[in-house]
């Protein structure tokens, strides 16, 4: 039971330090660099989820939805809806404008930004409520 408890805490630990590491990351770096910082995130993180690393699964998979959403946009793939945390897709949503200003995507990106992440978050929201 201790033993579980102090998994748990190391677990909480690891979901606050992965996506807010990753973001500060991220912000710090100048718009040119952050697609290929973020292809590097993604393949550390598979090989993490592919090794048992203990990371939170929860954080990985918004992280991982954000690269394969990059993905689908530069190879002009579709992508089906995906739910994130409010926090997590206004983090997003600001790095892909982030990157649209910079040249680094084309300027349908913030459209299909609002169809994978937006719209399912707020369709979510409502059905809560």
């Amino acid at each position: 039971m201790e033993q579980e408890l102090l998994y748990q805490k190391q677990q909480g630990f690891m979901n606050s330090h992965l996506f807010e590491s990753f973001s500060k990351m991220i912000d710090k770096l100048p718009a040119k660099g952050v697609l290929s910082a973020i292809k590097r995130e993604h393949q550390m993180l598979e090989n993490d989820l592919a090794t048992n690393r203990p990371v939170s699964r929860q954080e990985a998979h918004s992280i991982l939805s954000f690269c394969q959403f990059l993905t689908a946009i530069k190879s002009d793939l579709p992508m089906l809806p995906v739910v994130l945390s409010p926090g997590d897709t206004t983090f997003f949503r600001r790095t892909t404008d982030r990157l649209i200003e910079a040249g680094e995507l084309p300027a349908d990106a913030h459209d299909r930004f609002d169809e994978v992440f937006t719209v399912p978050l707020l369709q979510s929201l409502v059905d809560v409520y």
